[in-house]
């Protein structure tokens, strides 16, 4: 068994065989023996044999008698084996536990391993007796190569294991390491020079700081060339100093080896089999006491039945120092070796173990931050790691003061690359020097601070002229004004998928009867005068018997059952049908046309053109029917037309899937808005202030409230701030009182603009002629406006309704040749649309150009 010691070799010179022997154990079981000459068969001869003297162990101090008062401490050790779900009939030795005593790596010689020594590990949901799981060969560290006598890390998170892997010379062992990056060793290599020789470096175990490498060799330095224990320290820069022996008060002329540093950073735990003891290899424990590495208390054996008179060797100790575990091949075992564990044995100087778990605070993932923990009594860096990428843990030994106690008052601190830093938190743990603790302290970390909205406002124009009305106030102010509106008609009528019957919210008579006394005059809004469409066509009709129309049935031809032209002429058929029989106009007048897609469809690989290429369309040359409704009316505007936003994203923005705005008002959803640009974007687009529901203003003076909603790339909803502002209402009847009112408003709706096209047509120019040059004065101001659907880009929108509005704009020009006060046109592309978009007709009313005109009473 090449790790617990190098195999013989005979050396011969010219003239005279000379027998050199270091003091270690064979691979066959017979190599434990603690005999004083033994023969061996020369491998080169194959015949000479050869007599080995064994140098005479060195006295020990005597060992104390197990019934003993000395030994009564011990009255309640007890050894058990681990037993077989640890054990197996193989060599199992070489435990090295991590300081929370839940994970143990060991070496075996059982069978589904990769080569003759295997690491594996188990996993214990306790760390004070033999409840394991079973054990998982460690498949990303073995090799076919020998691989064994490992040391675990305090924090489990780096390895140093012995292995001949690579090695050419007979009997040559090195020492390499891994590290555990979540789930995975990597990083896996050898230590190196001047650790590594080409002679026998094996049984590592690194100290609980990861600063002292102790191990065993046979190196030059040995006593008398046997195994002896050395040391080694890490540089800042990572590289190992020239090893130490560790001197006379350890090593011997014998066998030493199996070191152990246990937690508290001071005692070591060894094999030896050159101080004395029950008999083989016994277990010894000494305390460092420097500053030189070889400065060592005289060593002191364990008691039994940890030491027998079979050989106890590798043994490992949590950081609790409730228990202990160790090999031994004594009677009664698996087989060769087996691993036992020791309760209530003889303890270590009490230890603290702070540990804990970095995580994300709101998701609950496990981070691989890296911590840092400052003694915050002596500013001393005590620990400086990354935490596992897998479960998040982080595990340090902290040591004790002068005085023997541990604890004191630490600042933890972390950082990880997609997470806020974790800022210095003070821990503060009672000191004590009579037991081990194991304190938690767990890392919340976020990559996220709340996201922020606030309303970007103006103050008012009325607050401008008359300042001491609300001092200060930068709110929504709706004010009544008189105005005249103009609706634009929309020749079209909607249908379902694979359907010719009305939709719902088209409103329909039933009878003639009805139509008596209905007027155009009941309309009150566009909308509202779209879903009354057909009455208003069938007013205008009877109003003007000798128009004539056709009526264009179209179907979308996306599906099965709507690639039918006679779909379609059943659609225009239900049209005429109501046309003649609840409004009594003669079928003669009406023309049937049935076709597959509209002569101007709308983009028919969407869903929104899908729906509405699913028409019946109107067609006239009669501006009787076609001309718009004109309403004169008080209506309620904004003193200062829109609002914006500014934004704080709050979350990483390489996090963010969407943002969206949420506008409340009296405690009810008022509007959302969705587009708000590039997510580095700070300020919002535009609002128009209204509901998405009604297109109105607020009624009262509740405030209207913003909150920003932002969604992760893992569909997770942030919410940020609530932010308000006032509303204030000034009626018609408080307008005149103060003499606020002194301009009429004016909005003039052009005929709607076809699909993509910014073309006026003659429509719209006979609208302008009609009703709004005869409008403008001198004292004019003219706001001319363009809007889109949501169809296509913000910025194709963007310029498409520019394009529309400055069309309109120099129409108006041309005709008012600069005679009036101000003309400017502004597109609004889809960012503030007139019209709700889910519906084809809010989408058709949304491809439009405004003209607003204000003019002073005086100026008319």
């Amino acid at each position: 068994m090449r790790f617990i010691a190098p195999k013989r070799a005979l050396f011969f010179g010219a003239a005279l065989m000379i027998a050199l022997c270091l003091l270690v154990i064979s691979t066959t079981s017979s190599a434990f023996k603690n005999s004083k000459s033994e023969k061996l068969k020369s491998s080169e001869t194959g015949s000479t044999t050869v007599s080995v003297v064994v140098p005479e162990p060195v006295a020990p101090d005597p060992v104390p008698d197990p019934d003993s008062s000395a030994a009564s401490n011990f009255s309640k050790l007890v050894v058990k084996n681990l037993g077989p779900i640890v054990n197996s009939g193989s060599e199992d030795f070489g435990p090295t536990i991590t300081a929370d005593g839940r994970t143990m790596y060991f070496v075996s010689r059982r069978s589904g391993g990769k080569g003759q020594d295997d690491f594996w590990v188990t996993h214990s949901p306790e760390n004070d007796d033999t409840t394991w799981f079973g054990p998982v060969n460690l498949e990303q560290i073995n090799q076919a190569s020998a691989d064994g006598a490992a040391s675990i890390a305090a924090d489990g998170q780096t390895i140093y294991f012995a292995t001949n892997r690579g090695t050419t010379e007979n009997n040559d062992v090195n020492l390499w390491v891994a590290t555990l990056e979540g789930k995975d060793w990597k990083n896996i290599h050898e230590v190196g020079a001047p650790v590594n020789t080409t002679k026998w470096e094996s049984q590592p175990s690194i100290s609980p700081d990861g600063k002292k490498l102790f191990f065993a060799s046979n190196r030059e330095g040995s006593v008398n060339k046997s195994v002896d224990i050395f040391v080694s320290h890490m540089l800042a820069d990572g590289r190992w100093t020239d090893p130490v022996n560790l001197g006379s008060k350890i090593n011997t002329k014998g066998y030493d080896a199996s070191p152990f540093m246990a937690a508290d950073g001071t005692t070591l735990y060894f094999a030896s089999d050159g101080h004395g003891g029950q008999g083989g290899k016994d277990i010894f424990f000494s305390e460092f006491k420097g500053p030189s590495d070889t400065d060592w208390t005289d060593p002191i054996a364990l008691p039994p039945p940890i030491n027998t008179k079979a050989d106890e060797m590798f043994l490992t100790v949590p950081a609790s120092g409730n228990v202990l575990f160790f090999a031994s091949n004594r009677s009664g075992g698996s087989g060769g070796y087996d691993i036992y564990v020791a309760t209530n044995p003889p303890k270590p100087r009490p230890t603290l173990v702070l540990r804990g778990i970095c995580y994300d605070s709101v998701t609950q993932e496990k981070l691989g931050a890296r911590v840092l923990i400052v003694d915050e009594q002596t500013r001393d860096t005590v620990y400086y790691k990354e935490a596992n990428s897998s479960s998040g843990e982080y595990l340090c030994v902290l040591s004790a003061n002068a005085k023997g106690q541990v604890g004191g008052t630490y600042l933890v601190s972390a950082t990880e690359p997609n997470h806020f830093p974790y800022p210095p938190t003070r821990v503060n743990i009672p000191l004590r020097d009579d037991t081990s603790r194991i304190v938690t302290h767990d890392v919340p970390m976020t990559n996220e601070a709340p996201p922020i909205v606030h309303w970007v406002t103006v103050q008012p124009e009325l607050m401008k002229q008359y300042p001491n009305k609300y001092p200060g106030f930068k709110g929504l102010i709706v004010k009544e004004k008189l105005t005249i509106d103009l609706y634009a008609q929309l020749p079209m009528i909607f249908f379902d998928q694979g359907v010719s019957t009305f939709a719902p919210r088209y409103v329909l008579f039933t009878s003639p009867e009805q139509t008596q006394g209905f007027s155009e005059d009941t309309v009150t809004a566009t909308l509202n005068g779209y879903y009354n469409y057909l009455n208003i066509l069938g007013l205008r009709l009877r109003n003007n018997p000798k128009t004539k129309i056709t009526i264009v049935g179209c179907n979308s031809q996306e599906a099965a059952n709507e690639k039918s032209v006679d779909l379609s002429r059943q659609r225009a058929e239900l049209v005429k049908k109501y046309l003649v029989d609840i409004w009594a106009i003669d079928p003669a007048r009406l023309t049937i046309e049935a076709r597959n897609l509209p002569e101007n469809s709308t983009l028919s690989t969407t869903p929104e053109g899908i729906q509405e290429n699913r028409r019946v369309q109107i067609k006239a040359d009669d501006w009787e029917i076609i001309k718009p409704i004109k309403r004169e009316q008080i209506v309620k505007e904004p003193d200062w037309r829109t609002a914006m936003f500014s934004m704080t994203n709050g979350l990483r923005n390489d996090k963010i899937k969407s943002r969206q705005l949420v506008i409340s008002h009296a405690g009810q959803t008022w509007a959302t808005i969705n587009e708000l640009g590039d997510i580095t974007t700070t300020q919002s687009p535009e609002w128009n202030w209204r509901s998405d529901a009604t297109r109105k203003l607020p009624d009262d003076e509740s405030d209207l409230s913003v909150q920003m909603l932002v969604t992760d790339n893992t569909g997770r909803v942030v919410k940020s701030n609530v932010d308000n502002t006032g509303v204030r209402q000034f009626t018609q009847k408080e307008v005149t009182a103060e003499h606020l009112s002194d301009k009429t408003r004016e909005t003039y709706n052009l005929i709607l603009f076809p699909y993509n096209s910014s073309d006026m047509g003659k429509w719209n120019h006979k609208i302008l002629e009609e009703y709004v040059f005869e409008r403008i004065k001198e004292s004019s101001d003219v706001q001319v406006n363009g809007y889109t659907d949501i169809l296509g880009t913000p910025d194709y929108n963007q310029k498409l309704s520019e394009n529309r509005a400055n069309a309109t704009r120099k129409d108006i020009d041309a005709h008012v040749k600069g005679k009036v006060k101000t003309l400017v046109a502004k597109g609004y592309g889809k960012t503030a649309p007139l019209f709700p978009n889910e519906l084809p007709e809010g989408r058709y009313y949304n491809r439009t150009v405004q003209v607003l005109i204000e003019t002073p009473i005086n100026g008319q």
